[in-house]
């Protein structure tokens, strides 16, 4: 599809990939980090090139990564949350 309603161009969308890659980094660390950046952009384009609404493609970028990343062998950690 050729046309979006424009939602992700509203904010900075490179910023928000930046933080998608540093979040999945921080899940996968033995992942290399350019693999994983390549990943999510690569991801997110394929999502939004055949996105209807792009209201939530940046979310859905971040669970197929993730489900890429697995299938590639790579081990998922999950996040530490701390005990404030």
């Amino acid at each position: 599809m050729s046309e979006h309603d424009g939602v992700a161009h509203l904010g900075d969308i490179e910023t928000a990939l930046r933080r998608e890659v540093d979040i999945v980094r921080e899940r996968f660390p033995d992942a290399p980090g350019a693999e994983v950046e390549q990943v999510v952009r690569d991801t997110y384009n394929e999502l939004l090139d055949h996105a209807e609404v792009e209201t939530h493609v940046l979310s859905l970028t971040r669970h197929r990564v993730v489900e890429q990343l697995v299938e590639r062998g790579y081990t998922l950690h999950e996040p530490v949350l701390s005990e404030d």
